[in-house]
C-alpha cells in the first residue's frame, strides 16, 4: 500500500471505538464509480467493481466482476495493538470460481506484519452467506487492510462489512471487563479463554437457558436487566 493509501486513510478514518470501523461498509455511498472509503480495480480495468442493488441489507451492494485480472476493493482502519478485533461480511458468489478475503496488518508506514489473514467465499448460489473471523492486532500494528477480491472471470456480490473491537463490546482480554447496564436484551460472545464480569443489575442466559450473574467463561450469552 503507498504512502497516499496511507494518508487517505488518516483522513477519512477516525477511530470510532466501539462501533464499527469500517467506513462505507455497506456500500451505500459511491462517488465517480467507486465506493466512498475504498479502493477498487477499477484504477486498473473500468467497471470491475460497480454498485447493484442486489444488497444484503440497505440499498446498493457492491458487485465484483472479474475480467482478464482479478476484481478487488480494499480499506483500511487503524487499529490498536494488542486488541481482539471480530470481522465480519456477507457475501454471494453465485458461480462456482471463489473469492477471498485477505487481511493484512501493518506498521504506520504500511509495512505488512506476519503472513495475511485469507478467508475463502465460495459459492453460495442466490444467497448471501456471512464471513466471521477474530483477529488480535500485533503490538507494532497500526492499519488494517481489508481486501475481498474475485479470481479472474469470477463473479461476487460484496456487502455489509464489519470490524468491531470486541473490548467495546463486553469482551475481556487479560483481566475481567464490566458490561454497562442496558435498556434491553444483547447477545455477546465472550472468546474461549477470556472470561465477562457482569455488573450488578444485569443477568446473563446462555444458549440452553441456564442464568448467570457474576463472571461469563467463554461463550455465546444473552444479556437482560434484572426484573
Amino acid at each position: 500500500m503507498s504512502r497516499v493509501c496511507i494518508l487517505f486513510a488518516l483522513l477519512t478514518l477516525a477511530p470510532a471505538w466501539g462501533a464499527n470501523l469500517i467506513v462505507n461498509s455497506s456500500f451505500e455511498y459511491w462517488l465517480f464509480g467507486s465506493p466512498v472509503g475504498w479502493v477498487t480495480s477499477n484504477a486498473v480495468i473500468e467497471s470491475t467493481v460497480v454498485r447493484d442493488t442486489n444488497a444484503h441489507t440497505g440499498r446498493y451492494c457492491a458487485l465484483l466482476r472479474g475480467a482478464d485480472t482479478s476484481a478487488f476493493v480494499t480499506t483500511t482502519t487503524i487499529v490498536r495493538p494488542g486488541i481482539h478485533y471480530q470481522f465480519g461480511a456477507f457475501c454471494r458468489v453465485p458461480g462456482i470460481l471463489p473469492a477471498s478475503f485477505v487481511l493484512q496488518f501493518t506498521t504506520l508506514l504500511a509495512d505488512p506484519i506476519g503472513n495475511p489473514i485469507i478467508i475463502p467465499a465460495i459459492y453460495s448460489g442466490r444467497n448471501y452467506r456471512e464471513y466471521t473471523r477474530w483477529v488480535t492486532a500485533p503490538e507494532s500494528a497500526f492499519f488494517l487492510v481489508v481486501t475481498f477480491a474475485t479470481l479472474p472471470h469470477a463473479t461476487a456480490y460484496l456487502d455489509d462489512v464489519t470490524l468491531e473491537d470486541t473490548t467495546f463490546l463486553g469482551l475481556e482480554e487479560k483481566q475481567s471487563t464490566a458490561l454497562p447496564i442496558a435498556n434491553q436484551t444483547r447477545k455477546i460472545v465472550v472468546p474461549a479463554g477470556c472470561r465477562l464480569t457482569v455488573m450488578p443489575g444485569m443477568m446473563a442466559y446462555d444458549i440452553t437457558g441456564r442464568r448467570f450473574n457474576c463472571s461469563l467463561p467463554g461463550g455465546i450469552y444473552f444479556l437482560t436487566p434484572k426484573r
